[in-house]
């Protein structure tokens, strides 16, 4: 039997050798959402799809542990920005889920109308 299999088996060496360099090799990195250091600190309160659809994942600023909210309950604020981090990164910017509130929130005031009310490009009749 050991002559129709040839030399399949490792030396026991090998496999020890090659378990050590497994052993040695550190993990990847956490994802991006989840990654905890300095900037994820700077974060402050924002909001992403979770993984769950239905739901809008929101980062507690004070533990830095994200918790998931029903749609129909989040604050307008949260599905309006988990949609514009959504779009922000199929338009190319790989980066928009590591965002901080206040960059989302540059963005959001940029997207506002300058003009307040409601404004009318023709004069009222019997205005004059």
């Amino acid at each position: 039997m050991e002559a129709l299999r040839g030399e399949a088996k490792a030396p026991a060496e090998d496999v020890h050798s090659a378990l050590a360099v497994v052993e040695t090799q550190e993990p990847e990195g956490p994802t991006a959402k989840t990654a905890t250091n300095t900037e994820a600190d700077e974060l402050g309160l924002v909001a992403s799809w979770a993984r769950e659809f239905g739901y809008v994942s929101l980062r507690d600023t004070t533990t830095g542990e994200w918790c998931d909210v029903q749609v129909r309950e989040a604050p307008s604020w949260a599905l309006w920005e988990a949609r514009k981090r959504k779009e922000l990164y199929k338009d190319g910017n790989r980066r928009a889920y590591r965002l901080t509130s206040r960059q989302m929130e540059e963005i959001w005031r940029s997207e506002q109308s300058e003009d307040e009310g409601i404004v009318e490009e023709h004069p009222i009749e019997g205005e004059d």
